[in-house]
C-alpha cells in the first residue's frame, strides 16, 4: 500500500500497547500475542549509524539530532527513542528546523550547541519532522534542511529516501515494468500479489482511470503526495476534485483501490473510557532499519497494529483517527 520513509512514529508506543497485552494475556490461556521489536529496530538503527559516524575521529563530541514539530504533540514516543538510545551512552538533541537555521558546517560537520552550550557535532540526523510543507513556513527552515542534508551526518532518512516514500514512486512500483527488476518470476509473482489496485493521473489518456473512479466513488481513494493523516479524498468529495480538477492539478494524486480488511468487533479506549464499542478494521504496519548499500544494519520484527471503526476512512493516530491495538497470531 505504501512505504513510509521519514517520520515513521509509533515504532516506542506500539511496543509497549503490545507489552502491556502481553502482559493482560497471561489471564488467557491459548492466546497468542508475538513480541514487539519496533523500539528496539528503530533505536538499533540509529545506533549503528551514530557508531559508524564515531568510527572516524572527531574533534567534537556527537550527538543525535532529532528534528521535531514546534509544540510537538507526539513527544512521549520521541521520547522513549531517546531514553533507549541513552541506555548506550548516545544522547539525543530534540530540535526545530527553526531552530537549526541559527548554526550550520563546520569542515563538513553539522556543528550546533548542546543544551549547556557545548559545541557538538550530528552525528545523525532523525527526522521526526519535514515531511509536511507546513514545516517549512520560511526560508530559515528551507536552508536548515539543506545544511542537514548537506552534512557529513548519517540523515534518516536522506531526501533520496524522503521521495521514495511519495504516492506516485509507489504507483509506479505497482506496474508490471517495474516488476520485472525482481530477481526471478517467483518473485515477480510474489511482488504481484502484495500489490494493490494503483493508478497514474495527470498523464495524457488518465480520462479512463478518471471515469472508473466516478462509476464507483466507494472503490477507490485519491491519494496526494503527502503524509500524514486527513490529506486523503475519499467518495463525493473525491468526486467533486476530479470532476474540478484540470490534468496537470490531477497529477499531484494518484488513485488507489480501497482495500477492504475484515470486519471484527472491537472496543477502542481513550483516556481510559471506551471510545467506541463496534464493528472495526485494522492496518499492519512493519517497521525495519537499514544503514547503507552494505546492509550494516538490518531489523525485522517490529510492527504496529492501527484499528479503527468501520466507517472511519483515514487511519492516522496521532490525528485521532485511528487507535493502537495488538495483532494475535492464528
Amino acid at each position: 500500500v505504501e512505504l513510509n520513509t521519514i517520520a515513521s512514529s509509533f515504532g516506542c508506543l506500539s511496543a509497549r500497547v503490545s507489552a502491556m497485552h502481553r502482559h493482560l494475556s497471561l489471564s488467557s490461556p491459548g492466546a497468542a500475542l508475538p513480541d514487539n521489536k519496533s523500539q528496539r529496530i528503530v533505536a538499533g538503527g540509529l545506533l549503528a549509524a551514530h557508531r559508524l559516524f564515531c568510527a572516524s575521529e572527531r574533534a567534537l563530541p556527537a550527538v543525535v539530532v532529532m528534528v521535531v514539530q514546534p509544540g510537538e504533540s507526539n513527544s512521549i514516543d520521541q521520547r522513549s527513542l531517546e531514553h533507549e538510545l541513552g541506555r548506550s551512552g548516545v544522547r539525543v538533541l530534540r530540535r526545530t528546523l527553526g531552530e537549526l537555521a541559527a548554526f550550520g558546517l563546520e569542515g563538513g560537520d553539522f556543528v550546533l550547541p548542546d543544551d549547556g552550550g557545548a559545541r557538538v557535532a550530528a552525528s545523525v540526523v532523525y527526522y521526526r519532522a519535514g515531511y509536511t510543507p507546513d514545516d517549512y513556513p520560511g526560508e530559515p527552515q528551507w536552508a536548515a534542511r539543506a545544511a542537514l542534508e548537506e552534512s557529513s551526518a548519517v540523515k534518516c532518512p536522506d531526501v533520496f529516501a524522503h521521495l521514495f516514500g511519495a504516492k506516485k514512486v509507489q504507483q509506479a512500483l505497482a506496474t508490471p515494468e517495474l516488476r520485472k527488476l525482481c530477481g526471478s518470476d517467483e518473485e515477480e509473482e510474489g511482488a504481484r500479489g502484495l500489490m494493490t489496485g494503483l493508478w497514474p493521473l495527470g498523464e495524457e489518456g488518465d480520462g479512463g482511470t478518471v471515469e472508473m473512479a466516478l462509476a464507483d466513488p466507494g472503490g477507490y481513494v485519491l491519494k496526494p503526495q503527502r503524509e500524514g493523516g486527513g490529506n486523503n479524498l475519499y467518495g463525493e468529495e473525491m468526486v467533486a476534485a476530479l470532476r474540478r480538477m484540470s490534468r496537470d492539478e490531477r497529477a499531484a494524486y494518484i488513485l488507489m483501490r480501497l482495500i477492504t480488511p475484515d470486519v471484527f468487533h472491537n472496543v477502542l479506549v481513550r483516556n481510559g473510557a471506551i471510545a467506541y464499542s463496534g464493528d472495526c478494521v485494522c492496518e499492519l504496519g512493519v517497521f525495519s532499519a537499514s544503514l547503507g548499500e552494505e546492509d550494516l544494519f538490518e531489523g525485522e520484527g517490529g510492527f504496529i497494529l492501527r484499528c479503527k471503526a468501520k466507517e472511519t476512512l483515514e487511519g492516522g493516530v496521532a490525528a485521532g483517527y485511528a487507535f493502537l491495538s495488538s495483532p494475535e497470531l492464528v
